[in-house]
């Protein structure tokens, strides 16, 4: 734990002035205060994503598997949906490269893996980005793979995954024609 709480940081005239802005919008009384507002307003974001996100304890598992060392790199976060990018050329170089083993992550996890990339993909980059802080938060802190391993790290899993729409031509599972307009 830090014991020094002072965090000061050089921000460029974009931000200054947007800070500035901000504080006077928000009665803060300074950007130095704006800045602290703000980082408390992301923290609550991050939390309230993680909240959102629901995957089943195999689904996170396999995620686990993958995010292992995967670094949050700070020009990509927010930018880009970093977990689906990673989860998907995992399942590509697993499928496309001989290893002893591993066919796939779905067999190896019993998972759906095309409903789990539909999944990571409808995720905006607040939520992206909360989830793989997750991941890595509970390999830091060698978490079980369980319910309650997950849910230390702020993650809330369900017995079945979220139902989604349906990916774009995939059958419809009441067996609606998309073509007939159902």
């Amino acid at each position: 734990m830090t014991t020094d709480t002072r965090i000061q940081v050089r921000v460029d005239d974009e931000t200054a002035e947007w800070l500035d802005q901000r504080s006077q919008r928000m009665h803060t009384g300074s950007a130095h205060q704006q800045a602290r507002v703000e980082l408390g307003i992301w923290r609550m974001a991050l939390r309230a994503e993680l909240r959102r996100i629901r995957l089943t304890l195999a689904q996170a598992n396999c995620l686990g598997d993958i995010l292992n060392g995967t670094l949050i790199t700070p020009g990509i976060a927010g930018s880009a949906p970093m977990v689906f990018y990673e989860v998907s050329d995992a399942f590509h170089l697993a499928r496309d490269t001989p290893v002893p083993d591993l066919s796939s992550y779905g067999a190896r996890w019993g998972i759906d893996e095309g409903a789990l990339l539909h999944y990571l993909q409808t995720l905006g980059p607040t939520a992206d980005h909360a989830l793989h802080d997750a991941v890595s938060r509970w390999w830091e802190t060698s978490q079980d793979s369980t319910f309650e391993g997950w849910a230390a790290v702020g993650l809330t899993l369900t017995d079945a995954p979220r139902s989604l729409p349906a990916r774009p031509g995939a059958p419809d599972p009441a067996g609606a024609s998309p073509e007939a307009g159902n």
